[in-house]
């Protein structure tokens, strides 16, 4: 046991993540973001990682890129929208050893995070032991807002660091949880005035008689209608009258459905042609 033990260090301590291995978890950290975004489907991760373990409402992931000391979790419903499909609640990140070499700006940058919301983030503070107050590391945790959906990112990035200068300078990355949280009325709110701005919606009266152009927080679902001359596009729309759902033809299921949208008022100028 002792010479098992004694191996192991060893082999644990010489072990050393090169700029590929880098590389493929920054392109993996993006796409995680992405299938816990719903812009991707879970088995997208499979063409990057495989289950080593499938648990109650858990899956346990490795990766050739990865150290086999690591802990790669994604927690989820079994009850998504599609059939065979599961819908994301969680994804844990333990790297063991820390990862060198990748910084906190960086993954800034392949998460698109924002420091500068009105729900400030959390950078860089200190972890604590409570027992002993000595720094045992230090964490970000930032709020990432989705274009559409009923649902926000909270992403918490953990640093392994001792005293305040590795804190203020973080150099190993020790863990990554993305959650999703459901919107409050209060981020709704927050997220629509981030996208959309002061753009009336499905609901709203119209003040101001005019064309108007549907603007689609789903842009991916509704890129067929955006592709259409403008012409075709927006929809005349009178004072007085409250602004409508976006309806539209879906070919799988047979059936006319209507979708909530945005609208936007157009020079009259830009529009061209007969309407639709």
């Amino acid at each position: 046991m002792k010479q098992h033990d004694e191996q192991f260090r060893r082999e644990y301590q010489a072990f050393r993540y090169t700029d590929d291995m880098r590389s493929k978890i920054l392109e993996l950290l993006q796409l995680v973001e992405d299938v816990m975004a719903g812009i991707q489907p879970v088995g997208e991760l499979e063409k990057k990682v495989w289950i080593s373990t499938r648990g109650d409402s858990i899956n346990y992931y490795r990766g050739n890129f990865l150290s086999k000391w690591g802990v790669f979790t994604l927690r989820y419903r079994s009850d998504a929208p599609r059939p065979n499909d599961i819908q994301p609640k969680k994804f844990y990140f333990q790297f063991s050893p820390s990862v060198d070499g990748i910084s906190l700006g960086q993954l800034e940058s392949t998460l698109q995070l924002n420091r500068n919301l009105k729900k400030s983030p959390r950078i860089q503070e200190p972890n604590f032991n409570m027992e002993t107050g000595n720094i045992t590391g230090s964490h970000s945790s930032y709020l990432k807002f989705l274009r559409c959906g009923d649902f926000l990112l909270n992403i918490r990035i953990n640093y392994d660091a001792r005293n305040m200068d590795e804190i203020a300078h973080p150099t190993k990355l020790d863990t990554i949880d993305i959650d999703r949280i459901d919107l409050s009325d209060e981020d709704r709110k927050l997220r629509d005035k981030m996208f959309f701005g002061d753009l009336p919606r499905t609901g709203d009266m119209c003040h101001l008689t005019g064309y108007y152009l549907p603007i689609f927080p789903n842009q991916e679902k509704f890129a067929w209608a955006t592709e259409r001359p403008l012409s075709r596009q927006v929809y005349n729309y009178a004072a007085g009258l409250p602004f409508q759902d976006f309806s539209w033809y879906n070919a799988k299921t047979g059936n006319y459905e209507n979708e909530p949208v945005f609208w936007k008022l157009m020079p009259t100028e830009l529009v061209r042609g007969p309407l639709s």
